[in-house]
């Protein structure tokens, strides 16, 4: 029972880790059926912040684990933050692409599309800024305080970066309990590890989270679908060839600013 709760440990171990993802992913049930009988946007909070951020953080605390090597807040430079900010848009726009090949492949079902559309429903502007923060603020914070916080540190120190880095996505991948966009939320999810990875800094992927997540709403609020002409059509070619062109260049600038940042706080 020590070893499986880590208890003594600086930092919690594999078996506390997918347990934890069990039970929060267990805790779902009764966190949708608040949203869905009682309040959407009040479930969605209490879920991202009592149960997603909530309970890695009292486990933290009460067994021991040392929360600077866990949640890294060290604000990073100026130019880190913009290269990332960056990148995520192209990231976000093949990611789009990506979920349209998908489509065509292995569609959703109308109805999960329908409640989809209906989560991102809103009326007038003061709707869209809360539905903004609900939907992409929170759990851009959330999310990657437990995913990358709590459990990519533990997993990279025992089983190395890029396993630490596929295992942290899947679980991502899991936990949004969607099969047809497994995969889609795997790619995010490696993303935002990835940006973690070589930054050090759990502002980096918060802000990538957020802006992934700000970018499909604004879409959806402005019935945006990709491709815009057809996947065989220049202008989609263009728009995809530019995304992967940015996307290269803005992740080498990202990682070469971000060792530079690792090495300066030594």
């Amino acid at each position: 029972m020590r070893r499986m709760f880590s208890i003594g440990e600086s930092l919690p171990g594999t078996s506390l880790i997918f347990l934890l993802v069990a039970v929060i992913s267990v805790l779902q049930v009764p966190a949708n059926l608040l949203m869905k009988n009682f309040s959407f946007n009040l479930g969605i909070i209490i879920n991202e912040i009592l149960v997603i951020a909530g309970i890695p953080l009292l486990i933290t605390h009460y067994l021991g684990f040392e929360k600077s090597k866990l949640f890294r807040f060290k604000l990073p430079k100026i130019s880190t933050w913009a290269f990332a900010v960056i990148l995520a848009v192209p990231t976000a726009l093949l990611i789009d692409y990506a979920a349209a090949a998908s489509e065509s492949i292995l569609p959703m079902p109308e109805r999960f599309h329908d409640l989809l559309n209906q989560i991102m429903a809103f009326q007038g502007s003061g709707q869209f800024l809360i539905k903004l923060f609900v939907l992409c603020v929170v759990p851009g914070f959330c999310e990657e305080i437990f995913f990358r916080g709590f459990c990519q540190t533990p997993l990279e120190i025992r089983w190395g970066k890029w396993k630490a880095i596929a295992i942290t996505s899947a679980l991502f991948a899991l936990l949004h309990a969607n099969p047809w966009y497994f995969h889609l939320y795997f790619l995010l999810g490696f993303f935002l590890s990835w940006t973690f990875a070589v930054s050090r800094t759990l502002w980096i992927p918060i802000t990538c989270h957020i802006i992934n997540n700000a970018w499909t709403f604004t879409n959806n609020a402005l019935k945006l679908e990709y491709p815009l002409k057809g996947f065989s059509h220049p202008l989609d070619i263009s728009i995809i060839g530019g995304a992967i062109l940015l996307f290269a260049i803005f992740a080498s600038l990202l990682n070469l600013r971000a060792d530079r940042d690792v090495l300066e706080r030594r």
